[in-house]
């Protein structure tokens, strides 16, 4: 009997274990996520469409799993290539909030061969082909990557091309004052003949930053800050180049021939 009596309190022991672990379980089970999304300015109607459609794809596949074995990864894998994950923060019991930002769409690469472009978003991330150069927001042409051998490459003008934008004082947008992008590898070993970058302008003017990976900032800076100060007419054509000589950063202008 004793023995009787002591598989009975197992088995009532086991009952309400399994009892305490499924109510743990539907407390601490996903039941909502709240998204805000970072995207183009864009009607409040469609704004709130895409915020729902980004709910309702992460729910999916998110709900009714304990929220403790949730992890950011989980929830950037419920994302399409449109879009990635910016913040994510568990609220418990149930609920998940998260940012979401939408990839911005601004270099193309033209491949040749094919006929077509590969188009990146502002970080250098592949986002789609196309077979026009259009910017599927709005139309207008992206910004066109040239001398990139590796992705590595698409990924370190994406980088020099933000540092661009900041030292021109925030312009709303890259592809609105720069045309093209062309990195030029040194194929030379001597000393100071580091690799170019040459921001071709639409005013007509071109950019080169010598040995670019060296004091990018500060070589872009004074290159813009020297274009501010020419005429009309001389930013219509020619080019500025800086480099270092003697220690020292310099910018020069040169008209074209």
């Amino acid at each position: 009997m004793k023995y009787l009596r002591k598989i009975g309190i197992l088995i009532i022991a086991i009952i309400i274990a399994a009892a305490v672990a499924v109510g743990i379980c539907v407390i601490y089970a996903v039941r909502n996520v709240n998204v805000t999304l970072l995207s183009y300015p864009d009607e409040e109607a469609n704004l709130n469409s895409e915020i729902l459609a980004v709910k309702e794809e992460v729910l999916k596949k998110m709900r009714g799993r304990v929220i403790s074995s949730i992890s950011e990864e989980d929830v950037s894998l419920c994302l399409d290539d449109d879009y990635f994950l910016e913040s994510f923060e568990k609220v418990y019991p149930c609920t998940i909030n998260i940012t979401v930002q939408q990839r911005r769409e601004v270099f193309a690469v033209y491949d040749g061969d094919n006929e077509n472009y590969s188009v990146y978003d502002d970080s250098g991330e592949f986002l789609r082909m196309a077979e026009d150069n259009r910017n599927s927001y709005d139309d207008a042409p992206n910004l066109l990557l040239e001398g990139t051998e590796l992705e590595e490459d698409i990924k370190e003008l994406a980088s020099v091309c933000a540092i661009f934008k900041s030292c021109t004082e925030g312009a709303s947008s890259l592809r609105s004052a720069v045309e093209k992008v062309t990195l030029k590898k040194s194929h030379s070993s001597l000393s100071g003949a580091g690799d170019k970058v040459v921001f071709n302008l639409w005013c007509g003017l071109s950019i080169e930053i010598h040995d670019y990976q060296k004091l990018t900032d500060e070589k872009i800076s004074k290159a813009y800050k020297y274009f501010r100060n020419l005429s009309t007419d001389q930013k219509l054509k020619g080019i500025i180049y800086s480099f270092v000589r003697d220690g020292e950063i310099n910018v020069e202008y040169r008209a074209n021939s």
